[in-house]
């Protein structure tokens, strides 16, 4: 999906589709046709003996590094290899298996079409299951309460790790989480990713973005349709992270990024970055790193990946200041101590 459009479309508006550190941002592929073959229940994980670990003493945040460390040594798996056949080395997207929702449960998986290069991917139960387990061991359930899909996917190595995005009908208090079933062995990565696409979860669900009847997204701010930020989920509440975060650190810059980033005339992600990387020249020390530039949302989610996995910043700059925004709230506070304990505990 490369056309300006389709590209404008998933990174700047609806999808959340993220990179994370350096890897390259792309959009999220559409769901493939549904094959015939009947839905089957999830395999439990085979069971794994393991040498006795000597436990993390997790106190605050000094442990994370230790924690991190030890999760890269617990939850490493061994991926099945490369794609190979017609779509060796190649970056063709698929949707792979679909998986309904309830609480910390999985079940029913639709089997989607796909070259028969993936089926393996598709059948590895086991690894669908481990990603999924990590992800409800790590973060608490009331601030994933919102997931009610599963997809596995895989758009070749070192692209997207892993997004979320609105259920099909486009109600936000009802969400989908996709996971690239080839780079989920990077146990770090997955951690840092899980957490970035959570801080979208929270910063943009039904509670935070009212959708009214016959709302119209459009970028431009208008005080008449909605008197705080507007996204293209909706009219934000005065109270809400994202409106919050607006005032603070975008009403100043937003206009630029409309004219250099929003109206850019691009073609190809290529180019899309490159207009990206322009507005995050003219302003680096108010991003964490080039990706927050993409938008607002992509900002907000980069901060909050800082803001739980990395230690409290001591000084003032915007970055900082961006980070500790979220520590102004004592739920997402408790929420940090949650997903650090969590963390630590997964690796024992």
């Amino acid at each position: 999906m490369k056309r300006l459009l389709a590209l404008t479309f998933c990174l700047l508006a609806i999808s959340l589709a993220c990179q994370v550190v350096q890897r390259v941002a792309a959009p999220a592929v559409p769901s493939a046709e549904a094959s015939a073959v009947p839905p089957r229940e999830a395999s439990p994980a085979p069971g794994v003996t393991r040498p006795a670990s000597t436990p993390i003493a997790c106190a605050d945040d000094s442990c994370l590094n230790a924690c991190l460390k030890r999760i890269n040594q617990e939850l490493a798996s061994l991926p099945l290899g490369e794609v190979g056949g017609n779509y060796a080395g190649a970056e063709a997207s698929f949707n792979l298996v679909k998986y309904k929702v309830d609480g910390d449960r999985i079940s029913e998986p639709d089997i989607l079409w796909a070259p028969s290069e993936y089926k393996a991917y598709q059948q590895d139960d086991a690894s669908h299951l481990r990603v999924w387990n990590y992800f409800t061991s790590l973060v608490p359930a009331n601030q994933r309460k919102w997931i009610t899909g599963y997809v596995i996917f895989t758009d070749g190595t070192l692209n997207t790790l892993a997004w979320v995005g609105e259920m099909e009908d486009g109600d936000n208090s009802r969400w989908e989480l996709g996971v690239d079933i080839l780079d989920s062995a990077d146990p770090v990565y997955l951690t840092e990713t899980i957490t970035h696409e959570v801080g979208h979860l929270i910063t943009l669900n039904s509670g935070q973005i009212i959708q009214k009847e016959g709302f119209a997204y459009t970028p431009y701010q208008n005080t008449a349709v909605c008197p705080q930020f507007i996204s293209s989920e909706g009219c934000s509440t005065p109270e809400s992270y994202i409106n919050q975060f607006y005032q603070k650190f975008w009403v100043g810059i937003y206009d630029e990024w409309l004219e250099i980033v929003y109206k850019a005339d691009t073609h190809t992600p290529d180019e899309f970055r490159q207009v990206v990387r322009q507005f995050y020249s003219n302003h680096t020390d108010q991003f964490a790193r080039e990706y927050a530039a993409t938008n607002i949302k992509e900002d907000m989610a980069v901060s909050f990946e800082h803001f739980i996995l990395d230690p409290n910043p001591t000084g003032d700059s915007i970055v900082d200041q961006k980070i500790l925004f979220y520590y102004d709230f004592p739920a997402l506070v408790d929420m940090r101590q949650q997903m650090i304990q969590n963390l630590c505990a997964y690796a024992q």
